[in-house]
């Protein structure tokens, strides 16, 4: 790692002059459609189609659950259309500058479990965990700390943290507590949950908290579930998505070359820019579409180098932007990203329920999409550098008041180490579906929003 890169840019990556890493991850999201809890703005979200994704699991309306311990889950008359079974997937950002909030979160567990066993039906529960990393595969792969492949939507099972031991029972890699008969011999469902959530932050900086997902319910058209995966959803079950990140999603299809400097050198000369997080938001093959405001709105990808036109100072230059979205095909974008639509893991998810609009939570805490500024900062740990290089990076949509790397327009400024980039993908993938609740990451605490998550579940089984 270049130690003054690395101090910097706080919670990016980048490739340095040797090949090493600068830096890692962060992610994003807010603002909204559902229940919006804290943050400002948002893009909103509109399936373009795709292909079909498929659910896996047995049974009908009164089939059998999967997993180690999976049991049976009927369907009353006063519940809705899966009684009262529930699938819960966590999706937790373990890179490099999760950790804190990860204890955040860690630290309300307990009141959502305990919010899920004060509703009037108890759900019937399988409740899994899975990372944001899928790898980051090019010519760069090691240089960036990541692997090819990743953790490739696979559950995570084992003991993280301080605890030595989940209780589950061996070869579970879900919790399910169906009919009063736990896979797990804890007296506490929030202590398992808690065991198996804290992922760590060894992560790949490039996350891919959308495809991660997709992944690891089957969605994405590439083949069954992972194997550690079978059973844990369930066709006559409620599908709830939780997910925990500060930067925003990065995902691209398997053969992409956005990770890799593709013969060029870490620079400002390469045709994409120096290997960074930047290179998910903006420059040729960016994924966000914003307008400008002083320009009339218009929309553009923002852009690898300063406008002639630029805010701030020659040496300090900056661009703010406003109401971004994904970088779509024409007319929702300019048909230029190199990474997946939003709308295609949208339309994968909504294809596994027969009526997702009714059947589906998406809940996230991420941080706020606004504000939206472009700043270029000098280059550090490149190769064959310009004097006066600048390289180009989105400002913390919320972090520490006067931090160089916030967003002085930011109205979350927390003291406890929390920080986010916008999420602009994240935001337009939870307001795609209308039972959502959008929480910041840069919140004092998650109990509001995982309150509200809780809430929605037992309006889903309350429905009659």
């Amino acid at each position: 790692m270049v130690p003054s890169l690395a101090l910097r840019n706080r919670g990016r990556i980048g490739v340095g002059a040797a090949g090493v890493l600068l830096a890692s991850l962060v992610l994003a999201g807010c603002g909204g459609s559902g229940e919006t809890l804290t943050g400002r703005g948002g893009a909103g979200g509109t399936g373009l189609g795709g292909h079909a994704g498929g659910a896996t699991g047995t049974g009908g309306a009164t089939g059998t659950g999967g997993g180690m311990g999976g049991g049976t889950g009927g369907v009353g008359a006063s519940n809705g259309a899966f009684g009262t079974n529930v699938d819960v997937l966590m999706m937790i950002d373990n890179s490099s500058s999760m950790l804190e909030m990860q204890q955040k979160l860690s630290a309300q567990l307990p009141l959502f479990i305990q919010a899920l066993q004060n509703l009037p039906t108890q759900p019937n529960l399988h409740l899994a965990v899975v990372s944001s990393d899928m790898g980051a595969p090019g010519d760069s792969t090691s240089s960036i700390q990541c692997t090819t492949n990743g953790d490739q939507g696979e559950f995570h099972a084992q003991p993280e943290g301080t605890c030595t031991s989940t209780t589950l029972t061996a070869g579970a890699t879900f919790i399910s507590d169906v009919d009063n008969m736990p896979n797990y011999t804890d007296t506490s469902l929030s202590d398992v949950l808690q065991c198996i959530a804290l992922l760590g932050d060894k992560g790949c900086g490039f996350e891919h908290q959308l495809a991660s997902i997709d992944r690891a319910l089957g969605a994405d058209g590439t083949g069954a579930v992972p194997s550690t995966n079978a059973g844990f959803l369930r066709s006559n079950a409620y599908l709830v998505i939780f997910l925990l990140t500060n930067e925003d999603d990065c995902s691209a299809p398997a053969n992409t070359t956005i990770y890799s400097l593709n013969g060029y050198q870490q620079n400002i000369s390469n045709p994409d820019g120096p290997i960074a997080n930047y290179r998910c938001n903006g420059g040729p093959r960016g994924a966000h579409y914003c307008q400008r405001p002083s320009k009339g709105n218009t929309w553009l990808v923002p852009p690898l180098t300063p406008p002639v036109d630029y805010q701030g100072t020659a040496a300090a230059p900056t661009l703010d932007l406003a109401n971004c979205v994904d970088n779509e095909a024409p007319p929702n974008g300019t048909g230029t990203s190199a990474l997946t639509p939003v709308s295609q893991f949208i339309s994968d998810i909504k294809s596994l329920k027969p009526d997702p609009d009714n059947q589906i939570v998406v809940a996230a805490i991420a941080g706020p999409a606004a504000p939206y500024t472009v700043a270029w900062v000098p280059a550090s740990g490149g190769q064959n550098t310009a004097s006066g290089e600048l390289w180009p990076e989105v400002m913390h949509s919320c972090g520490a008041a006067g931090s160089f790397d916030v967003n002085p327009e930011a109205t979350q400024n927390p003291t406890d180490g929390s920080f986010a980039d916008p999420g602009v993908r994240i935001t337009q993938f939870v307001n795609a579906f209308p039972n959502s609740v959008l929480g910041s990451i840069c919140d004092a605490s998650y109990a509001a929003t995982m309150t509200a998550v809780a809430t929605k579940i037992g309006q889903l089984i309350a429905h009659p």
